[in-house]
């Protein structure tokens, strides 16, 4: 039950974690922590159901606890094997999200709101450089950037009529922080996964040893 709990906290800190930066990687990290929820609340279920049989020497129970336990471990390895291969890739997807999203901060909310927030926090201005700003109409017409991207924001216009060499503004992209933030993260999720996946298996081979022990006891002379 303690390790269904602890991936289910896992999976809601990462949710929270990165809800503000959804909009850059697109649905792949939300499912990656709503898997973890998921799968913390199947372990929380099952081990009850583990524990119920193991109070009552049940050893029918017993022995659907360690195939479920052995079912919920064959995912989390699937899962693993998919974060990794996800990771690899996750410069370009992180990139190229920050790319697409910038032409929708003329007109969306949630853009704005999140690239000021990413710009003012980690002290850059676009994906890899200032110029990503020029893919977006309002910005191109005046060869400027969000004032977020301004290293004092209460300086007026501080971001506008940009030419040669800026230094009221962060010259240096966002990608490549928030890409070390995400492999952090995936790292944490990976970490939690491993720990996870060690104590299933004690935990399957102990609910055998019990089952077979409990129906030894039991079995006709």
């Amino acid at each position: 039950m303690l390790v269904g709990m602890v991936l289910i906290i896992a999976g809601a800190l990462v949710q929270t974690k990165l809800s503000s930066y959804f909009i850059f990687f697109g649905s792949q990290f939300n499912g990656a922590a709503i898997f973890l929820i998921v799968i913390g609340v199947i372990i929380f279920v099952v081990a009850f159901f583990g524990c119920l049989g193991a109070y009552t020497e049940n050893h029918c129970m017993l022995m659907a606890f360690s195939v479920l336990l052995g079912i919920v471990f064959i995912l989390e390895v699937a899962a693993a094997i998919a974060a990794f291969v996800f990771n690899r890739k996750l410069k370009d997807l992180v990139r190229q999200g920050m790319l697409d999203s910038i032409p929708k901060y003329d007109d969306d909310t949630e853009a704005q709101q999140v690239w000021n927030k990413t710009q003012t926090t980690l002290k850059c201005c676009g994906s890899s450089n200032y110029t990503d700003w020029q893919k977006s109409a309002r910005y191109a017409a005046t060869s400027s950037v969000p004032s977020s991207c301004c290293k004092d924001q209460t300086v007026p216009d501080c971001g506008t009529n940009l030419s040669g060499h800026p230094d009221t503004i962060y010259e240096h992209g966002c990608a490549d922080t928030v890409i070390d933030w995400s492999i952090g993260n995936v790292g944490i999720i990976g970490g939690v996964a491993a720990g996870v996946a060690f104590i299933q298996i004690i935990g399957i081979v102990l609910a055998c040893c019990l089952g077979f022990a409990i129906r030894k006891d039991y079995s006709p002379i």
